[in-house]
């Protein structure tokens, strides 16, 4: 199973729109700024044969400024980093650095260990690890007939 990013601007694509949308993208691709959010976060998921890694891109934020919950399926990344203001007399001529409070939602396959979830925090870079279960393998046998 993968994951896939819920899309709360789904509902505004149609017929075209959506066709193109469910063909070229898998909902990883396309991020969304919700109402709540002044910015979002750069962020790389990649799969191996044991867990999710989830990076984010949070430059200028300490660890402490990072909340991640886990509830009801979703793993939910948010935090805020401080619009930099100065008391000097200097102005500024262009402001390109996003600022603000921003919040990333991912659904969680059924066949995670959620309560095994760990996060490390490094250089600016949030790295979630959301380890996988162990398949179940069906149990069988053979049935010797009399």
């Amino acid at each position: 199973m993968k994951l896939v990013k819920w899309n709360p601007n789904r509902h505004y694509l149609t017929g075209f729109d959506s066709m193109l949308d469910d063909f070229f993208n898998d909902g990883w691709n396309l991020p969304t700024i919700t109402r709540n959010s002044n910015w979002l976060p750069s962020v790389d998921i990649r799969e191996t044969d044991d867990a999710y890694t989830i990076s984010a891109d949070l430059p200028g934020l300490k660890k402490k400024d990072v909340k991640i919950n886990v509830r009801d399926g979703m793993l939910e990344i948010s935090g805020e980093r401080s619009f930099e203001t100065k008391d000097d007399n200097g102005s500024f001529h262009r402001r390109e650095r996003s600022h603000g409070s921003f919040h990333r939602s991912f659904h969680l396959p059924e066949t995670v260990k959620e309560n095994k979830i760990t996060a490390s925090f490094k250089d600016g870079i949030l790295t979630v690890e959301v380890p996988k279960e162990e398949e179940v393998k069906p149990k069988g046998y053979e049935v010797k007939i009399s």
